[in-house]
């Protein structure tokens, strides 16, 4: 039996059909459990909204998995950006201000935070970690318990122009040739499956961690973007969670959390829905925020322990 459950863990048809599989069901049951109001209209304009901005980080996240690392402070760069953007769209009032500061505020604290692990050498994890703890504490000194609101002017005509979806859209697309049609993705998925082996062959993690930080970087500032205009007011408890949300993503995606040759780019946006169609339909039967938790935390390990196995090989024509 538990050589069957490995040679299926193997087969990529499989991994890649277990979240389709399992999205589909939690839909139904949601939809049987609540009599029908899961699947309301409104309902699931509200999921969608949301697993958008989990979805435009978890793409850009990939990247970051796919070396083999794993960044925790998708979440604080994610407010500290929305904070500093908005500041920049109330000084100026001009959207494009805004867009832009966002964009580049988010590369720039993503490529520092690749800078500072490669040259201090220090394990990604660790330095993530110092950010989101910094970055809490600044956000936390500028806004203290007030928050910073958008125009609804402004947040309404960037929704009413589906800001959003366009934006997701084409950051997907982008992210989808990088990482599987160039040589960048190739690299990355090289570097996550076996870092000795690439380097040998010339390909660096440095400058590729670099590259997948400031990709992911974009994603960060598009979300901040979204979220701003979502809540239209930015607080001490913006993005609280996102981080969270944003690694079950990948990981209900059915991507490996090793990175290597089983990461793709449609895992952060499929495994944005899941996790958003979760929260929502718990919340909806009447879980407890502390139960969904647990919930969330459940299904997290479980697919951690399905897919902790490094594949013993080295990278194929997938890559």
């Amino acid at each position: 039996m538990k050589e069957k459950l490995k040679q299926l863990n193997e087969q990529q048809f499989f991994i890649r059909l277990v979240p389709i599989f399992l999205l589909v069901v939690m839909a139904i049951g949601f939809n049987i459990a609540t009599d029908g109001k899961f699947g309301d209209v409104r309902n699931l304009k509200l999921i969608i909204t949301q697993a958008v901005i989990i979805g435009t980080v978890a793409t850009g996240a990939v990247f970051i998995f796919g070396t083999g690392n794993v960044s925790i402070a998708l979440g604080a760069t994610t407010a500290i950006t929305a904070a500093i953007m908005s500041k920049a769209y109330l000084a100026t009032e001009s959207v494009a201000v805004m867009i832009l500061t966002a964009i580049v505020v988010a590369t720039l604290i993503m490529v520092v935070t690749a800078v500072l692990s490669t040259v201090l050498r220090v394990s990604v994890m660790f330095v993530s970690i110092v950010v989101m703890v910094l970055f809490q504490a600044i956000l936390q000194t500028i806004l203290g318990a007030g928050t910073l609101t958008l125009p609804y002017e402004m947040t309404a005509s960037l929704t009413n122009a589906n800001f959003h979806y366009i934006a997701f859209a084409a950051y997907f697309i982008l992210c989808a040739v990088l990482f599987h049609y160039t040589a960048i993705g190739r690299s990355i998925k090289f570097l996550g499956s076996n870092k000795i082996c690439a380097e040998q062959s010339g390909i660096f993690l440095n400058k590729y961690l670099m590259i997948a930080f400031a990709v992911s970087g974009v994603g960060i500032g598009l979300a901040a973007i979204m979220t701003g205009i979502r809540t239209g007011t930015i607080g001490v408890g913006t993005a609280s969670s996102l981080n969270m949300d944003v690694v079950l993503a990948i990981v209900l995606g059915g991507m490996s959390v090793f990175g290597g040759t089983r990461s793709y780019v449609y895992a952060g946006a499929l495994g944005a829905i899941t996790v958003t169609l979760l929260n929502n339909g718990l919340l909806m039967v009447g879980i407890s925020p502390t139960i969904l938790q647990l919930v969330r935390g459940i299904f997290f390990l479980t697919f951690i322990f399905a897919g902790q196995k490094r594949p013993d090989r080295l990278p194929d024509n997938e890559i």
